[in-house]
C-alpha cells in the first residue's frame, strides 16, 4: 500500500497517464478522422464511437503508466525513453492483434498494404503516449522522487 501511494500514483504518473490518453487519442483522431476519413465511414454514432474510444485509450494509457512504473523493468531497462519506447511497441501489436482477431477494422478490402500502414500506424501512436508517460516521469515532478526516497 505504501508503494502505491508514495511511489506509483504520483503526480507523475498522473500526468503521464493523462499526457499519454489525451496525445494517443489525438494522433488517433488526426489518422483515422481527417487523414483517411474513416471515422465518416462508421455505421454507428460518431459520438459513441469517439466516446467509447476515448475510454478505451484512457484505460490503455493508464496500463502503459502502470507497466512504465513497474520496478521489475525499471531494474532491466534504466533510460526511462528506452522503456517507454519498449512498452508503446508492446502495447500497439497487442492492441494491433486483438483488433484484427475481432475484426475491427476500417477497412474493407484487407491488403497487405493496408495491414502494414495499420499496424505502423498503431506503433506510431502508442509509441507518442509512452513518450508522453516518459516525459512525464523525467522532466516534470523531479521533487517527488527526492522526496520519496527520504520516506
Amino acid at each position: 500500500m505504501y508503494f502505491c501511494t508514495v511511489i506509483m500514483f504520483n503526480n507523475r504518473f498522473y500526468f503521464g497517464w493523462l499526457l499519454s490518453a489525451v496525445f494517443m487519442y489525438l494522433a488517433f483522431y488526426l489518422f483515422h478522422g481527417i487523414m483517411t476519413n474513416d471515422i465518416l465511414k462508421l455505421t454507428i454514432p460518431k459520438t459513441l464511437f469517439l466516446s467509447v474510444a476515448a475510454v478505451v485509450y484512457l484505460v490503455v494509457a493508464f496500463g502503459m503508466s502502470v507497466v512504465f512504473k513497474s520496478t521489475s523493468l525499471k531494474k532491466n531497462i534504466r533510460n526511462p525513453y528506452r522503456r517507454g519506447l519498449l512498452i508503446g511497441i508492446l502495447t500497439a501489436l497487442f492492441m494491433y492483434g486483438v483488433a484484427f482477431t475481432v475484426g475491427i477494422s476500417f477497412s474493407f478490402k484487407v491488403t497487405m498494404f493496408n495491414l502494414l500502414v495499420d499496424v505502423s500506424w498503431q506503433l506510431i501512436e502508442q509509441s507518442i503516449g509512452a513518450f508522453f508517460i516518459a516525459l512525464a516521469n523525467t522532466l516534470f515532478y523531479r521533487e517527488e522522487e527526492n522526496h520519496a526516497n527520504f520516506l
